[in-house]
């Protein structure tokens, strides 16, 4: 014979399994809340900038809350297939909410064991250019150069970048292993000006400009090749000839810091419009038309 059903045993056993439930549920919550409150209370201790604190604290939040509601789904749902639904759900979700976060503490793992650059070196991110200020978990703090001011110098803006973005955006460093960049100007002479005595003036102007700048440049390139394989046969300053449509071009290449490249060219070209105002047999040429009428 078929046993009698208790179903007054039943209710009642379930009703206490609630109960208990959801006084787990409550002490699970009360102690996430004193656990958040203390974790923020240590970030705070350790940590200087507010802006880096707010990151932790946002991102502790998120962690904890995702903790609290994994918990409460492996207590309140006790069959393994609507708990693994239920996780499904919450990875996909977590994926979403912490991509950025996740991608941030990369990029800051990546610079600080690869050292693709360090606080003052000046750098490019993507089109971002700047020098280092700070380096933080969660972004990076650039002076910003270049943009509407001419020969990278600086504009006074500080730009706060992502750190994430060192794993997507092609990084430029100028400073890293070498101290100095090619630097290139372009003097325009006419065609009847003595190319070759302009010459002579602009080798001996960028020559004395290259002793007073480049100091110690030679050792520095020696520790160079050593360490990321640059390799120039000549490091001297030199002019290139060529010319356009209507002018002879002579470029004059050069190493400079890269800090210093647009008071180089001020004080090349201050001493070099000096010399030229004193030799007739040189002009600079500009943007000229000819007319020739047959008789």
């Amino acid at each position: 014979m078929l046993e009698k059903i208790n179903v007054p045993h039943i209710i009642n056993s379930l009703s206490v399994t609630s109960v208990s439930k959801i006084f787990l549920s409550i002490f699970l919550i009360i102690l996430l809340i004193i656990l958040k409150k203390l974790i923020h209370q240590l970030i705070r201790k350790q940590i200087k900038s507010n802006k880096t604190i707010y990151k932790w604290k946002r991102a502790t939040s998120s962690i904890l809350l995702i903790i609290g509601f994994v918990c409460l789904l492996l207590l309140w749902f006790s069959s393994f297939g609507s708990f693994t639904a239920s996780l499904g759900l919450i990875t996909a979700a977590l994926a979403f909410a912490l991509r950025d976060i996740v991608t941030d503490l990369a990029g800051y793992i990546f610079v600080v064991i690869r050292r693709p650059f360090q606080i003052s070196d000046r750098i490019q991110i993507g089109t971002t250019k700047g020098d280092v200020l700070q380096i933080e978990w969660f972004q990076i703090t650039l002076l910003e150069v270049g943009n509407w001011v001419d020969n990278d110098q600086s504009t006074g803006r500080l730009v706060y970048m992502p750190i994430g973005q060192v794993l997507t955006q092609t990084i430029f460093n100028y400073s890293a292993g070498f101290d100095w960049i090619w630097n290139e100007i372009s003097i325009l002479m006419t065609f009847e000006s003595d190319w070759e005595k302009a010459k002579k003036i602009i080798l001996t102007i960028i020559e004395k400009q290259d002793e007073q700048m480049n100091q110690n440049v030679e050792k520095k390139l020696k520790k160079a090749m050593q360490q990321h394989m640059i390799e120039y046969p000549n490091i001297k300053p030199i002019i290139y000839t060529n010319t356009t449509e209507s002018a002879i071009n002579l470029t004059v290449r050069y190493l400079c810091p890269p800090k210093k490249r647009r008071i180089s060219e001020h004080e090349f070209w201050e001493a070099l419009l000096k010399k030229f105002a004193n030799n007739p047999s040189l002009s600079l040429a500009y943007p000229t038309s000819r007319y020739v009428n047959d008789p």
